[in-house]
């Protein structure tokens, strides 16, 4: 082997080796959020990008644009938020809801 073909298999493996430690993983993300976020239903607790905790209260599907979906923060307290802002799903409307004493362990 000469020089030439040294450095393009070293090359070829720094090339590979990026891949493997930041695209793959990053991409391998996207799609674990997108599939969260398809499998969003009405009173879905979530995380937002911002670090809120809310429940889905509604979700409104345009013929255009993105999905809104509107947001519980609190009592009484609504937000309309796109999809985008969803980082991720910490419960769902399924799931019993713990009584507050059960969670402080009293």
């Amino acid at each position: 082997m000469n020089t030439a073909e040294i450095s393009f298999v070293v090359i070829l493996a720094v090339m590979a080796a990026f891949y493997v430690i930041f695209i793959r993983p990053a991409r391998q993300e996207q799609t674990r959020l997108e599939e969260t976020i398809r499998d969003l239903h009405v009173g879905d607790e979530v995380i937002t990008t911002a670090g809120f905790f809310a429940r889905i209260k509604e979700i409104h599907t345009p013929e255009e644009g993105p999905v809104q979906l509107i947001l519980e923060l609190g009592h009484g307290l609504e937000v309309r938020a796109l999809t985008s802002a969803i980082a991720r799903r910490v419960g769902t409307a399924e799931e019993p809801v713990e009584r507050r004493e059960e969670a402080k362990g009293a």
